[in-house]
């Protein structure tokens, strides 16, 4: 696999911006709930979908249902960030990524050490937040909650730090995002694909001129990218890093 070519790149370059895809998290472990089977078994086991069950219409009115989901397929599946992440971080470290753009909620970015991310759907870390006054919950309190977690001066329901379906997601923050890749001359789509809903989201806004676009397996819409690398992200990034290394040497 050509790694050596894809850092020649991204070493050339002058500001790139990495959108971080969901198959980057299944890597890691995170079972994803747009997999056929496990939306099946949630399913099967809550009598609802996972996009119902993860509305803010779900929350609003079964509240206790949903913290049980919420609690068991989506807490209790923090995991530490891995290897695709960690090289994310370090090139970063490096100068040459300048921003990550994600929309999963397990923060792994920002947990393995980069500094410019744009969480646009939040995460399950930050701003778990009571409606009433205010006060910020850490994950924690979320998870072992037995039943609905409440805020301990105000007696109400806690609102998690994610953008549920049906809610509106952060306006500035998505700004900021769009102006990054704006600025971008490479832009690096790592573990998505040019048909997703966020590469969609954000190509329109990019100025520059070269795609690196970084998978395993075939998908409609490859070839419109400049540069396709057929790989797992874990095996890839680790490797352009290692490359990158010994160019700036």
């Amino acid at each position: 696999m050509d790694f050596e070519k894809i850092a020649r790149i991204l070493h050339e370059s002058s500001y790139v911006v990495c959108l971080s895809g969901r198959e980057m998290i299944v890597e890691d472990g995170i079972d994803s709930m747009r997999n056929m089977s496990t939306a099946y078994e949630i399913e099967s086991k809550y009598d609802y979908s996972p996009e119902e069950l993860f509305s803010a219409q779900f929350y609003s009115t079964r509240i206790e249902k949903f913290y049980e989901f919420y609690r068991n397929e989506v807490l209790n599946q923090a995991k530490e960030p891995g290897k695709s992440f960690r090289a994310l971080a370090e090139m970063e470290e490096m100068g040459v990524i300048k921003a990550t753009i994600s929309r999963q909620l397990f923060d792994f970015p920002k947990r393995a050490g980069c500094r410019n991310v744009y969480d646009l759907h939040g995460n399950i870390y930050e701003k778990n937040r009571c409606p009433r006054c205010g006060r910020d919950y850490p994950m924690e309190y979320l998870r072992d909650t037995p039943k609905v977690p409440l805020c301990e001066k105000c007696r109400v329901p806690i609102h998690p730090g994610v953008t549920l379906l049906g809610e509106m997601v952060d306006i500035g923050l998505t700004t900021k995002a769009a102006a990054e890749v704006s600025k971008a001359d490479t832009l690096l789509l790592a573990g998505a694909y040019m048909r997703s809903e966020m590469a969609q989201q954000f190509l329109k806004y990019y100025k520059g001129s070269r795609v690196i676009l970084i998978h395993q397996g075939s998908a409609h819409g490859d070839r419109e990218a400049d540069y396709f690398l057929d790989a797992r992200a874990d095996v890839a990034l680790p490797a352009i890093a290692a490359e990158l290394r010994r160019l700036r040497k």
